[in-house]
């Protein structure tokens, strides 16, 4: 290492001793600026130092097996290039989510957090609860439930029972058979549905935000389910009773529907409606997972027919289509698009309960908007995602992921009805944690013409 600043000891007791003339300080000058030229290594021996092989052989030829020792004796990974076309792309979403990788990393230390309190490597709280049988459950149960709690008993299975309650008043209940045989599955169930206080605007896609009135919906379901696998597509068949009633909501601060000027219009507020249902639908299910990262397409196409029994003089049906895909940009980033399409039609008299229109808003939807905001027989939705990994654990078995949403849509009568200007748009940003495949925790900002609206999840939305 070469040594900088004050002489040596020696040199400084001898230099008044001692006096070199003119042209030998030259020639000493001169030396010292040469001495290192060609005394030094060039510049790659100084940057790869010979070692083995390499140093014994640098006076001769390289030969093939010098050659091989040369490279084994250099560890260095290849030169990246500082700019590339994947950078171009990343960057804009870099400077976009620079904030938001900071409380990424906040958020998913705190999910880490809760997750060693809850389930220590030696046993976990909730390992206990389901080796006991007892699975619990976190999670929304219907429009404005907030956050509800509960847990699915199947110590004896096939048998099960399900209870959920949140903390508005809404609640679930369910008990009933379950036989699955992967990939085949039958379930008999009867299940009984309050929401508490779902809100109601009216129908079409003009209605104003200011006129949402509230009210209660019980609706009990017996029914057998049946489903089978055939590679990636999966048919489901089933048939049920369903039991509907309206009554006043739970929230003090809006009007009932039964006092409002909707009461003697809309079908299905005053009256008690019982159905006979069958369904039937498919998927097709291309999806699947790399590096944490969803890919891959989804279909599905259903079909229900309601027919009025015990005196509900109404039938209809409905055909609901969906579509999904995730396209990659790269190994960290991708678009995730997701089109629904939806049509109740009447088959004879009273037509279809307002509470059984298609709906838009929220997870249907419209991200910005509430549960149902916009209702008619018909709905047109479109729901986009740029998603941006922020963090990825140190193996692997979750991630952080960002995204800026784009949503779209509108309702009517008929698909034919439905016009440009009748479109209500979402656009926000979001943040989910993924732990071993699934999604943990989820919120979002979304803006649109009602103003801002912030959800916070336990499930992905799409």
């Amino acid at each position: 290492m070469w040594k900088t600043g004050k002489p040596s000891g020696k040199y400084c007791k001898n230099r008044k001793a001692k006096t070199i003339s003119h042209p030998g300080r030259t020639a000493i000058a001169t030396l010292l600026v040469l001495a290192p030229l060609v005394l030094n290594p060039s510049s790659s021996h100084a940057q790869e130092p010979d070692t083995g092989a390499a140093a014994q052989d640098s006076a001769g030829p390289v030969t093939p097996d010098s050659a091989e020792a040369i490279r084994a004796g250099f560890d260095r990974p290849p030169s990246k290039p500082r700019f590339d076309a994947v950078d171009a792309v990343e960057l804009p979403f870099r400077i976009v989510f620079y904030p938001l990788r900071l409380l990424g990393k906040g958020t998913a230390k705190l999910a880490g957090a809760i997750t060693n309190i809850s389930q220590p490597r030696e046993y976990g709280l909730f390992d206990r609860f389901v080796e006991a049988g007892v699975r619990p459950r976190f999670g929304s149960i219907g429009p404005r439930s907030s956050i509800a709690a509960g847990a699915l008993v199947d110590r004896f299975s096939p048998f099960f029972f399900e209870s959920m309650i949140s903390i508005r008043g809404s609640q679930r209940h369910r008990v009933g058979l379950d036989f699955d045989v992967f990939p085949n599955r039958f379930t008999a169930s009867y299940t009984f549905q309050r929401e508490a206080e779902p809100h109601f605007w009216g129908i079409g896609p003009h209605t104003r935000l200011e006129d949402r009135v509230d009210y209660r919906w019980d609706h009990q379901l017996a029914a057998a389910l049946g489903s089978a696998r055939v590679s990636d597509v999966t048919l489901v068949g089933g048939i049920g009773y369903q039991d509907n009633r309206v009554a006043r909501g739970f929230d003090g601060a809006r009007t009932d529907i039964q006092d409002s000027q909707l009461a003697d219009t809309l079908y299905g507020v005053n009256e008690r409606a019982k159905y006979a249902v069958a369904n039937a639908s498919a998927t097709f299910d291309k999806t699947y997972n790399r590096g944490l990262q969803r890919r891959g397409y989804y279909l599905e196409v259903a079909a229900d027919l309601f027919r009025g029994v015990d005196g509900t003089d109404s039938d209809f049906h409905r055909f609901r289509g969906v579509v999904t895909g995730y396209v990659p940009a790269n190994p960290r980033q991708a678009l995730a698009l997701r089109g629904i399409a939806e049509i109740n039609r009447s088959d004879g008299g009273r037509g279809v309960p307002f509470t059984h229109l298609a709906a838009f808003g929220d997870e249907a939807g419209g991200r910005a908007y509430r549960d149902g905001r916009f209702r008619d027989q018909a709905v047109l939705a479109l729901m986009s995602e740029w998603r941006y990994e922020v963090w990825r654990e140190l193996h692997e078995r979750g991630r952080v992921e960002s995204f800026l949403l784009l949503d779209t849509g509108t309702v009517g009568e008929r698909f034919a009805d439905m016009r440009l200007r009748h479109l209500a748009w979402s656009f926000g940003f979001g943040m989910r944690v993924v732990w071993e495949g699934q999604v943990r925790w989820l919120a979002y900002l979304a803006f649109g013409k009602d103003g801002g609206r912030l959800d916070i999840n336990f499930s992905s939305v799409f």
